[in-house]
């Protein structure tokens, strides 16, 4: 074998192994590459998912505020039409006094409260223009007690002990006040019933 000969098969070989190298390399970088988009895939799917779960939890957030938003006012609306519903029942009561019923009612507001009261010697707080017929229930009950004319209300009494230690009212206004939450959920249920 001759020089020649040697360097053309040293040639041949170079030639061979850069070829091989070239193809090796081209093959690493192309796996490198598919690898690098496999990863970005990887990356931008966990970003898209990150990014979708922060709207939908950002949308829910908003959807709940603005429920709840909604569930005020709507209550808030009710309320005011019981409210109102009250208010119109305090009005009617203005005229209570005026009916042809408002002795015996009276007459029953004084026995409950001085029943409740348990006292023999009482007190009677009362309006002004309630003073004849309270003089009149008062006999007809058999009863001597002090009145006193300084209760302002649309019907009703309040009764203390002389002291005035213990006071029970009986008033239009107070049974009206502790009838109020029963009355509440009895309009609520008839007016929103659904």
């Amino acid at each position: 074998m001759t020089y020649q000969n040697l360097i053309a098969s040293m040639e041949v070989s170079a030639e061979k192994g850069f070829t091989e190298t070239v193809q090796k390399a081209n093959h690493e970088a192309e796996a490198i590459k598919r690898s690098a988009e496999a990863t970005a895939e990887t990356i931008k799917a966990s970003h898209l998912e990150s990014a979708q779960k922060s709207v939908d939890a950002e949308r829910n957030k908003l959807i709940y505020n603005v429920k709840a938003e909604n569930k005020m006012r709507i209550i808030k609306e009710k309320d005011a039409v019981i409210q109102q519903a009250f208010l119109d029942a305090e009005k009617s009561l203005d005229n209570f006094r005026d009916s042809t019923r408002y002795k015996e009612d009276f007459k029953k507001m004084l026995q409950e409260a001085i029943r409740e009261l348990g006292e023999e010697k009482v007190s009677l707080r009362i309006d002004p223009r309630d003073e004849t017929l309270c003089r009149q229930v008062l006999e007809e009950v058999g009863r001597n007690s002090e009145i006193i004319k300084d209760l302002t209300t649309a019907g009703g009494l309040a009764v203390s002990t002389n002291d005035g230690k213990v006071v029970v009212s009986n008033t239009i206004e107070s049974r009206l006040g502790n009838v109020k939450e029963f009355l509440k959920r009895e309009i609520f249920s008839t007016l929103f019933s659904e």
